[in-house]
C-alpha cells in the first residue's frame, strides 16, 4: 500500500514530483494511455516525432516526441528509463495558472503505470492510496472496462450510455449527438457549458453536472464511448477504480 498526497486545483489531480532533476507536478490522469511530459521544461530530450490526438474540447491532434525519462520519483515511488510522450502541453499549464499562477506543470502520469492496480481516491482528504487495504462489502460496484483507458456505464435521460472515465476531466466531455436528448441548459458566464440535471452511477446520483457537447470523433475511433467523464462522479465520495477486478466501486 502506497499513500500519495495531492493537490485538487479547478478538479485536476496533481501529484509533487521530481523528473530529471526538475520539480513540479504531474496530473494523475486515467485518461492518458501513456505518461506525457511538457515539452516547455523537457526541450532538451531527443526521440522520433509521432502524432497524439488529445482529448479535450477541441479534439486537437498534437505533434509530439516519443523519447525517455531517466528518472521520475513522486511519493516513495521511483521510476528509472520510462519511455514517455514529450509534447506541448502550455494549454493545460496556462489553464492551471488561472487558479496558481507561479505553478510547474512539468506533464501527466499515465495509465501505463498504474492500470494493473487498484487505486483508492479520497478527494476530501486529498489523498491517493494505491493498492488500499480496504473492505469493498459496502460499495456499491459497476463494471469497469479496460480498453487501454477505463470505460463505464453512466445513466442520462435518454438511457445507458459509455464514458471513459477520465480523472484529467474537471467537466465532462458528451457527444455532440446527445444535445438534443438531454434536457440541458446553458452555464451562466461559461459559453459552451451546459448543466445536465441528472447523471447516475447505478444508484448513485449526480445533479447539476457541467458538460461540454463536442465532436468525439477522435475518442469513438479507439474507444466505444459516448464521452469522457470524471472528477464531477469520483469526487463525491470515495472511489476505488478496482483495475485488477474490473470494478468501480462507490462508497
Amino acid at each position: 500500500m502506497e499513500i500519495i498526497e495531492f493537490k485538487n486545483l479547478a478538479g485536476i489531480i496533481l501529484i509533487p514530483a521530481h523528473a530529471n532533476g526538475i520539480e513540479g507536478w504531474f496530473a494523475f490522469d486515467t485518461g492518458a494511455m501513456q505518461t506525457s511530459l511538457n515539452r516547455n521544461y523537457f526541450s532538451a530530450l531527443e526521440g522520433e516525432d509521432r502524432q497524439v490526438a488529445l482529448f479535450n474540447e477541441n479534439m486537437a491532434v498534437n505533434g509530439a516526441l516519443e523519447t525517455r525519462l531517466c528518472e521520475l520519483a513522486f511519493g516513495n515511488i521511483n521510476l528509472s528509463d520510462l519511455p514517455v510522450i514529450c509534447m506541448d502541453m502550455a494549454y493545460v499549464e496556462n489553464s492551471l495558472r488561472t487558479f496558481e499562477p507561479d505553478i510547474r506543470f512539468l506533464g501527466s502520469i499515465g495509465m501505463e503505470l498504474f492500470g494493473n492496480v487498484p487505486i483508492l481516491l479520497d478527494y476530501e482528504r486529498s489523498v491517493i492510496t494505491v493498492e488500499p487495504d480496504i473492505e469493498t462489502g459496502g460499495a456499491e460496484k459497476l463494471p469497469l472496462y479496460a480498453e487501454a483507458l477505463p470505460v463505464v456505464t453512466l445513466e442520462l435521460a435518454d438511457g445507458p450510455h459509455r464514458f471513459v472515465l477520465d480523472t484529467g476531466a474537471n467537466t465532462c466531455l458528451l457527444s455532440s449527438e446527445l444535445s438534443d436528448k438531454i434536457a440541458a441548459a446553458p452555464l451562466n458566464d461559461s459559453p459552451g457549458v451546459y448543466v445536465i440535471p441528472k447523471i447516475k452511477a447505478g444508484t448513485h446520483e449526480y445533479r447539476n453536472i457541467n458538460a461540454v457537447f463536442t465532436d468525439i470523433t477522435n475518442i469513438r475511433e479507439k474507444f466505444d464511448a459516448d464521452g469522457v467523464i470524471g472528477y464531477q462522479i469520483l469526487s463525491p465520495q470515495l472511489s476505488l477504480l478496482d483495475f485488477p477486478n474490473g470494478a468501480l466501486c462507490l462508497f
